[in-house]
């Protein structure tokens, strides 16, 4: 289970990492146009340009006077903290309520991906998170299982 636990936080880092980065490259641009972030790389390979399309606050479905309607990297810091903070629990009920999220989150991931195809452009830091997202519900569905098995144990 530690190593499960482990691979998990680890990839929340990360993935709080990636995100962290992804909204200081919206700040900075938002602060100065002339801001060129590392993640732009050519025309069609560009993060500023999936960040601030009309997709890149509230995932373009949330209306704009909303107060959830903001940068797409806070709903990734406030997942990957959740799932961090969720997963240093062994408890059955709390492995469904990651595996649970991590499948919202790989649903997002579909559409946004979906997204970057309409726009055709590349994210390379949407990329990462996307597969990060995938990553985590790999570790989270393992845990889940193992969880499952132990449980099945104890009950005979």
């Amino acid at each position: 289970m530690r190593k499960l636990n482990v691979g998990i936080i680890t990839t929340c880092i990360v993935g709080f990492a990636v995100s962290y980065y992804a909204y200081s490259v919206e700040v900075a641009k938002e602060n100065d146009n002339l801001y060129e972030a590392m993640c732009d790389i050519s025309e069609h390979v560009s993060c500023t340009k999936a960040f601030f399309s009309e997709y890149g606050k509230g995932f373009g479905i949330i209306p704009k006077t909303s107060l959830l309607y903001i940068p797409n990297p806070i709903y990734g810091l406030i997942f990957y903290t959740l799932v961090a903070i969720l997963s240093v629990s062994n408890r059955y009920v709390t492995s469904i309520l990651v595996v649970t999220l991590g499948i919202f989150a790989n649903i997002g991931t579909i559409f946004l991906a979906l997204i970057l195809y309409k726009l055709n452009n590349i994210c390379v830091v949407c990329v990462s998170i996307y597969i990060l997202n995938a990553i985590l519900l790999i570790f989270a569905i393992k845990k889940h299982r193992r969880l499952f098995r132990n449980r099945q144990i104890k009950s005979n």
